[in-house]
C-alpha cells in the first residue's frame, strides 16, 4: 500500500508518496499553479496503476475544494485530516480549538510521538509559528508572526524603492548598500526573533525545550543559540503519513 499526503498551505501545495514511513517522492506546486492539467500531472505520476491510501490537510478552503472534487470525480478514496482528528486523543490548552490550522495540529501530534514533551516546533512558512508541547504532553498553545517570503514581498510592494531581494544569511549584521541592509535584516532580524521567543517561552514556563525546525527556510536557523534536535522540511507531511498509518483505517 501506498500512502499519499497532501499538505494544502497558504502558498505551496505539497503531495507526498510514502512507502511506510520513508518519503518517495513529492511534488510542490504553488498556490497561483493549481488546477486541472496540474492535478491530471500528478495524478499520473503519483496514483496511476497502483492502491493507494490518501490523507488531505489544509488550511486553504477554496484549494481543498478543487482537490477533493477531483479526487471525487476520479474515483480516489481520501480521508480528511478533520475527520482523523477526532481519533486522536491530545490535551489542547488553546480556547477556540476550531481555529487552529491543520498544519499547527499535525506537527504538534508528531512531536508528542517522537519526543513525548517540552518540544517547540518552528515552522517557517506563509507565517512563522512557533507552537508549544509542554512537560505535561498537552498542546499549550502557540506563536504566530509574518512569514520570511511574504515579508519580503511586502517589503517590495509596498514601498517605492527597495527592491525584492532573496532571503539569504549574511555573516555580518550591517549592511553598506540597500540590498545588504534588507538581507542582514531580515536574517538577523529573524533570528533574534526566533531566539528571543525561545528564551521568552523557556522563562514563561519555567523549563527548557527542545527545538525542531521545519518549513522551506528552516536550514537558514540551525545555529540558533539553542540545541536543535530536528530540522526536516518535511516533517509536516511525514506527520500526516504517521497519522495515516495510525489512524486511516
Amino acid at each position: 500500500m501506498t500512502n499519499i499526503t497532501v499538505d494544502i498551505g497558504n502558498t505551496i501545495i505539497c503531495f507526498c508518496m510514502f512507502k511506510k514511513n520513508k518519503l518517495q517522492k513529492y511534488i510542490k506546486i504553488s498556490q497561483d499553479k493549481l488546477d486541472l492539467k496540474e492535478l491530471n500531472v500528478i495524478k499520473k505520476k503519483f496514483f496511476d496503476g497502483q492502491k493507494v491510501k490518501l490523507l488531505v490537510s489544509s488550511v486553504v478552503p477554496s484549494s481543498e475544494k478543487v482537490i477533493k472534487d477531483f479526487l471525487k470525480e476520479n474515483s480516489i478514496c481520501f480521508f480528511s485530516l478533520k475527520d482523523l482528528l477526532k481519533k486522536i486523543k491530545i490535551n489542547i490548552n488553546i480556547k477556540k480549538k476550531k481555529e487552529i490550522g491543520d498544519d499547527r495540529i499535525t506537527n504538534i501530534i508528531y512531536a508528542k510521538k517522537i519526543y513525548k514533551n517540552s518540544t517547540i516546533i518552528i515552522d517557517f512558512g506563509t507565517a512563522t509559528t512557533l507552537d508549544v508541547l509542554n512537560s505535561k504532553g498537552s498542546y499549550f498553545g502557540g506563536i504566530i508572526t509574518p512569514g520570511i517570503d511574504l515579508s519580503l514581498n511586502v517589503l517590495k510592494y509596498k514601498t517605492a524603492k527597495l527592491p525584492l531581494v532573496r532571503f539569504k544569511k549574511t555573516k555580518k549584521v550591517i549592511g553598506f548598500n540597500t540590498k545588504e541592509a534588507i538581507e542582514s535584516g531580515f536574517f538577523w532580524g529573524y533570528m533574534s526573533m526566533i531566539e528571543g521567543l525561545i528564551k521568552r517561552i523557556e522563562e514563561e514556563q519555567k523549563e527548557v525545550f527542545k527545538i525542531i525546525l521545519t518549513g522551506g527556510n528552516a536550514n537558514y536557523f540551525r545555529e540558533i543559540q539553542k540545541e536543535v534536535v530536528l530540522i526536516d522540511e518535511f516533517f509536516t507531511s511525514k506527520a500526516l503519513n504517521y497519522i495515516l498509518n495510525e489512524y486511516g483505517e
